[in-house]
């Protein structure tokens, strides 16, 4: 559960808490929490659910079943931050992917860099 680990770090860090005030609030010692981000041990059901609604997030994206994509990765979204698009911006991923297969990378490394003059 790398996903759990890494994600319970940077949760807890994003909110500039220490193990110790995590564990304070779900009802743990600060050693559990520890090993928690280290994958010595794993949370029980209970705690993962209690860590979940401790840090506004489901518990699969707690432990990583809802993942950022490559693309959202690129984008600025991480296990713990997602990016919302909007409609017009959907469309443009879209036809920019098409694009890719039709007509290969080299065309879309044309457009990043025609945009990124235009910036």
């Amino acid at each position: 559960m790398i996903d759990l680990q890494r994600n319970l770090v940077d949760l807890r860090r994003e909110k500039n808490l220490t193990q110790r005030e995590v564990a304070e609030k779900i009802g743990v010692s600060a050693a559990a929490v520890g090993f928690w981000e280290t994958g010595t041990n794993e949370p029980k059901a209970t705690y993962l659910i209690k860590l979940a609604k401790f840090f506004g997030v489901t518990v699969d994206e707690l432990v990583g079943f809802n993942s950022p994509t490559i693309e959202e990765q690129a984008a600025g979204a991480s296990p713990t931050r997602r990016v919302n698009i909007t409609p017009i911006e959907d469309d443009l991923l879209y036809a920019f992917r098409r694009l890719g297969k039709k007509h290969g990378e080299e065309t879309q490394r044309n457009i990043i860099t025609m945009i990124e003059k235009m910036l």
